[in-house]
């Protein structure tokens, strides 16, 4: 697949940078979720969690996020010479797509609170930056174009 820069992405490289977009993105959400958020989520909205994660609706999210990711952000970045555009599309994508779920949740849910949303999509901003950071160094370093 050919970028707008014309530096050819092969689909060998699309899938390495789709397996390390999954890794680094779900191990870092995974910290956050266990970890860093603390009680934020069960002290703000815990009555409007259910009582168990759904397994099933968690890793079709995680699929179609780390596509989506890798689609708009990392298969560009790969045809790129440089790393600062990819940076900025991956905070850019992080914002839009957590505040389309935290801003829809605070127009439709009763009780969902401003901290929860604007905590949440400054995580969409960092994980999906950091994830791109460390997804296309790596490539760079480890698979670079030919």
């Amino acid at each position: 697949m050919s970028d707008s820069g014309g530096v050819e992405v092969s689909p060998r490289r699309i899938g390495l940078a789709t397996a390390l977009t999954a890794v680094v993105f779900g191990a870092v959400d995974a910290v956050w979720l266990t970890l860093g958020s603390g009680d934020l989520y069960d002290r703000t909205i815990g009555h409007l969690l259910a009582p168990s994660v759904n397994p099933a609706a968690a890793g079709v999210f995680y699929v179609v996020y780390v596509l989506g990711l890798v689609h708009f952000v990392m298969r560009p970045g790969m045809a790129r010479s440089s790393l600062g555009p990819s940076l900025r599309d991956a905070f850019v994508f992080g914002v839009v797509t957590y505040a389309t779920f935290d801003l829809t949740a605070m127009a439709v849910m009763r009780d969902f609170p401003a901290l929860v949303a604007v905590v949440d999509i400054a995580w969409g901003a960092f994980i999906c930056t950091f994830t791109a950071a460390v997804v296309l160094t790596a490539m760079r370093r480890w698979a670079p174009a030919p």
